[in-house]
């Protein structure tokens, strides 16, 4: 008998366990408050690219990059807001992120002492039945949530601080509820499948957009009191955040990207053979495909595919080390890519000249991949070329010094303009990738 069934066995023998821990949890979990959405008004530094647009596109592209992994990215006519934020320690996000979590232990808990404490095999399909329809219930909120925190957020109702507070919150939540799933897939079995397989990998694929890497960041942001500038798109149904993390020896970029349009949530059969979703990835994403080495992701019961849905993960020469660099997941319905994480490590990315202005006797030298990616920004002598430290704005935020090297940050969509400042002037360089 395999490990999650023998495991099963031995709980079920000590099925007269007390249930007593799911009333306190229940009392626990109901006696704090949700944190709400707070309309805040947005900050001066807001940009609304697109003025009441019409339905998104029904695709999103992958945008190619010469040298480097293709990327994910909305409708340039889809895209309605673009800036940048800090996010640091905030007590009301903590809030919420702690919430979440505990009312995901408190799922686990319920559905294993009341399946175990089931008398008859009726009961325990009663169980996993009655437990899936809660699931479903609390994925509809969490879309729901997250659906009308990027509507508020486009129409200028939710400050980019407050967005990304019910972000992070989603994002607890569903990575709590992965647990929870895997547990009911388990369970299901040994039920006898009341469920079917593909109804519980579709609550396992509607997990996908509500959490990524750089939510992840920022919930440890929040709680922990660390700093972080991440790179905030959104259009009408999708959302793209990046951020870069600075590490002893390398500076990782890291982005998420969730397109609507490409995500077909009522999950059309379409099922496709594994050989050709790869030869879809290979046109979608040439360079990675060619030099890196994939994989498929996740790939734990329920299988992703049982809902028309296909990940597959890669390890390429520009990404980092432990994590996978690219992950993408493939609607079968649509034929697109909805989800995509990235992680690069930003010296091993190409990063072309795209602005050098000399004034003062010092250049500035600005390179840059793409919008939302990492910008490079170097001060150096004009004379012998030797970094010089200066201070840097970039539309006039102040984001940091050079130092001996350089200064890497993220690169704003449209038209930016870089002021480095040292004791003995100032130069100015106006440009856009």
């Amino acid at each position: 008998m395999s490990g999650p069934l023998r495991t099963l066995r031995a709980l079920l023998a000590a099925r007269r366990r007390s249930l007593a821990v799911i009333g306190l949890a229940l009392l626990v979990v109901s006696s704090v408050a949700a944190v709400p959405v707070i309309a805040e008004r947005p900050s001066p530094g807001r940009v609304a690219t697109v003025e009441n647009p019409g339905p998104a596109a029904a695709s999103a592209p992958v945008v190619q990059v010469e040298n480097t992994s293709a990327y994910l990215d909305p409708p340039a006519d889809s895209i309605q807001t673009e800036e940048f934020a800090v996010v640091e320690l905030d007590p009301a996000a903590a809030t919420g992120v702690r919430t979440a979590r505990l009312h995901g232990r408190y799922t686990n808990i319920r559905l294993r002492e009341t399946f175990t404490a089931a008398d008859t095999d009726a009961e325990r399909r009663a169980v996993v039945r009655n437990t899936t329809r809660r699931l479903d219930g609390r994925l509809d909120e969490l879309e729901r949530r997250q659906a009308d925190a990027l509507a508020a957020y486009n129409r200028g109702d939710l400050s980019k601080t407050a967005f990304l507070r019910e972000l992070v919150a989603i994002h607890a939540a569903a990575n709590a509820m992965e647990t929870t799933v895997d547990q009911l897939y388990t369970f299901d079995r040994a039920a006898g499948m009341p469920i079917s397989q593909s109804s519980i990998a579709r609550l396992k694929a509607r997990l996908v957009p509500l959490q990524g890497p750089v939510r992840a960041r920022l919930a440890a942001s929040v709680t922990s009191g660390q700093t972080d500038r991440v790179y905030v798109m959104a259009s009408e149904t999708g959302v793209v955040l990046a951020t870069l993390v600075e590490g002893e020896f390398t500076t990782r970029y890291v982005r998420e990207a969730f397109y609507g349009g490409a995500f077909d949530d009522q999950f059309s059969d379409r099922p496709i053979e594994i050989g050709a979703f790869r030869d879809r990835v290979a046109e979608l994403y040439p360079w990675t495909w060619t030099n890196g080495n994939a994989d498929t992701v996740l790939t734990s019961e329920p299988f992703y595919q049982r809902a028309g849905v296909y990940g597959i993960a890669f390890k390429h020469p520009h990404g980092t080390v432990g994590d996978s660099d690219l992950v993408a997941f493939y609607d079968a319905g649509t034929g697109e890519v909805f989800y995509e994480t990235q992680r690069k490590d930003v010296e091993a990315t190409p990063h072309p000249l795209v602005a050098s202005t000399t004034g003062d006797g010092i250049r500035l030298e600005l390179r840059g991949t793409h919008p939302g990616g990492p910008l490079d920004i170097r001060v150096v002598n004009a004379t012998d070329g030797t970094p010089v430290d200066a201070r840097v704005t970039l539309n006039g935020d102040r984001i940091g010094r050079t130092g001996n090297e350089s200064l890497w940050t993220l690169a704003p969509r449209d038209s930016f303009v870089v002021t480095a400042s040292t004791p003995d002037g100032n130069v100015t360089a106006t440009t856009s990738i």
